[in-house]
């Protein structure tokens, strides 16, 4: 990655690597761009029969390890599985 890079681009780009298979990945910047405030949504099948903790301690992990986390100062994590995707979809 560049440096150029946002920090929430460098965040989704890991995360996209971390899921491959993810039926969705995308990341909401809701500081004005300096990526202090991000929201991350991440649906994939390895979530079936994950606790929720451990699936938002396995991104932070993931994140942490790359050297991403620091930077960030707030991080909401939407990690549902497809089911949980289609049922938050159907209730908006």
């Amino acid at each position: 990655m560049s440096g150029s890079s946002s920090l929430g681009d460098r965040v989704l780009a890991e995360i996209k690597q971390q899921y491959p298979d993810a039926i969705e990945c995308s990341i909401v910047d809701h500081s004005d761009g300096c990526g202090a405030k991000l929201e991350l949504t991440v649906v994939s099948d390895s979530f079936d029969g994950v606790m929720l903790l451990k699936r938002h301690r396995e991104i932070q992990n993931h994140l942490k390890e790359k050297g991403l986390f620091d930077e960030i100062h707030a991080l909401q994590i939407k990690a549902w599985t497809p089911a949980q995707w289609e049922k938050k979809k159907g209730d908006n």
